[in-house]
């Protein structure tokens, strides 16, 4: 009995891995069909935030797969893309603005992760920094 639970343990866990690496592909292509379609068209706020949950949803899955760093870069890539397209968006109020509002939604699981996998005190007290500009421009825009 004890040989037939651990077969069945390792199949399990053989479709749990199957399972993983099908719903990883799945969300690395989506943000590659995303990221074209923001190449034609990088104001498209439905395909922006498309774009973001792919990442997010990668995220999950490093997550569960005990894979903190991948989950984090997963993380940090729609933010940072974001923060530099608020930053520098080159004389196009829209595209700062979009980019903005696009943050409120990057940032809250960076801060979440944070409390699992803390950052450098640094790294930390920048993200702060990011929502209180966040807070602050959700303030202003109503």
């Amino acid at each position: 009995m004890d040989v037939f639970n651990n077969v069945v343990s390792i199949d399990a866990s053989l479709n749990e891995r199957e399972s993983f690496s099908k719903i990883e592909q799945f969300h690395r292509e989506a943000i590659y069909d995303y990221e074209q379609k923001l190449s034609r068209d990088p104001k498209s706020i439905g395909t922006l935030c498309d774009w973001i949950a792919s990442y997010h949803e990668l995220a999950l899955i490093y997550t569960q797969k005990g894979a903190a760093q991948m989950a984090q870069k997963c993380l940090l890539i729609p933010h940072q893309s974001m923060l530099y397209m608020a930053k520098n968006n080159q004389g196009d109020v829209h595209r700062g603005e979009i980019a903005k509002r696009a943050m409120a939604i990057t940032l809250p699981p960076l801060l979440a992760f944070a409390e699992d996998h803390p950052p450098c005190d640094k790294c930390l007290k920048e993200l702060k920094s990011q929502l209180a500009m966040i807070q602050m421009h959700k303030k202003t825009d109503h």
